[in-house]
């Protein structure tokens, strides 16, 4: 089963985020604690890790977009897995 990579809370005060950018492309192999993509705060740029391990199966968020706390960014599981 596919798991969902959702954005954690960074800070008391970083609810909101842009996706900068992603170091992953679906269908890469994800570790976990491994840089997964960087968001924008409103203080500082941070690399998010994923917290699952896997291959990176769907991107719901590209670059540019402008997520909350908890907001859904991808799929990561088993290889040919469907979502």
């Amino acid at each position: 089963m596919a798991n969902e990579i959702r954005l954690p809370a960074l800070g008391q005060t970083a609810d909101e985020m842009e996706i900068i950018l992603w170091h992953k492309q679906i269908g890469d192999k994800v570790s976990i604690a491994e840089p997964l993509l960087v968001v924008e705060t409103d203080k500082a740029q941070v690399d998010f890790e994923s917290p699952e391990e896997g291959i990176l199966l769907k991107i719901v968020a590209e670059p540019g977009t402008v997520l909350n706390t908890g907001d859904l960014v991808a799929y990561v599981g088993n290889e040919g897995e469907t979502i």
